[in-house]
């Protein structure tokens, strides 16, 4: 199916060169994030698989939405490497299996200024070195969810219900991830949080306002967290661990809450793009 030059305000991407993957789309539109820092605007790719339609809107698609969107597709847009999303989607497609759309949107290219929006909570955290700095992890949530997400089910052919709506990332973004999944239990039904940057806070901070974490089995949505466990990833490993502790403790069972642990990996693209077939399968292909 001939892809479109323009969806509304997303224009095609066509970069030479680029890696996206044979048969998939991605476009992009430029938008003004409502956070409090320098670096408002940020790029937001949305990676159509092969078997979407352009001339079928009855046939609609679950959607992930995705932190540090341009690592997720090309190397070329990739300052450490790609997750090779899109790869692993059009492998399902060959499968017979679900795809879902993925939204990816930029982080600041300033690294504090990334940490600080994704970052829920600034009590107990150990990272700034400006420790009276504000975290805008409640402000870029709901960008997310009352600004992008509509854009979105506005333009694509999307499945925009809870059940169908899921929220990704790593590190920073894997901790944001599974915040927002917490936060808005309404709106993401699943939170991909790979290498999830818990050690931004103290482990005893954890243990003792892991209530701020409000969850429920009954009332929240499924999650999936990996960690590796060499070089710089190994100090992701303890509070990882507590936390995954804690969803089995409170009554998550096996289809509710997933933890992989890899201890021969780094933190690293190249890692989470080996676990990502895993974690696709883990929202899609569970049993009915």
């Amino acid at each position: 199916m001939k892809a479109l030059k323009n969806i509304g305000s997303f224009k095609l991407y066509n970069k030479k060169p680029n890696t996206i993957a044979k048969g998939g789309h991605v476009y992009i539109n430029p938008i003004v994030f409502d956070v409090p820092h320098p670096f408002k605007q940020r790029m937001i790719r949305v990676y159509l698989p092969s078997t979407y339609d352009f001339d079928n809107p009855n046939h609609r698609f679950k959607v992930i939405y995705m932190c540090d969107g341009q690592n997720c597709f090309d190397e070329f847009t990739s300052g450490y490497g790609e997750w090779n999303v899109d790869e692993c989607l059009e492998n399902r497609v060959k499968q017979n299996l679900e795809v879902p759309i993925v939204v990816g949107f930029d982080c600041p290219h300033d690294e504090e200024s990334r940490v600080r929006e994704m970052t829920p909570f600034k009590d107990g955290i150990t990272y700034f070195k400006n420790r009276h700095g504000e975290c805008y992890g409640d402000l870029y949530c709901d960008f997310i969810v009352n600004t992008i997400k509509p854009m979105i089910d506005s333009m694509f052919f999307t499945l925009p219900d809870v059940d169908n709506t899921a929220i990704g990332g790593s590190s920073m973004g894997g901790l944001m991830s599974f915040y927002m999944g917490m936060k808005r239990p309404d709106v993401f039904g699943f939170s991909l949080c790979f290498s999830p940057a818990f050690l931004c806070y103290r482990y005893d901070y954890l243990k003792q306002n892991i209530h701020k974490f409000d969850l429920s089995p009954n009332q929240h949505g499924r999650f999936y967290l990996y960690v590796g466990g060499m070089e710089f990833e190994a100090k992701f490993v303890r509070n990882t661990f507590f936390i995954y502790n804690h969803l089995k403790k409170i009554g998550y069972d096996k289809n509710q809450a997933k933890l992989v642990y890899d201890s021969s990996q780094i933190h690293h693209e190249k890692a989470w793009s080996k676990y990502l077939p895993d974690a696709f399968s883990y929202w899609l292909d569970k049993e009915k």
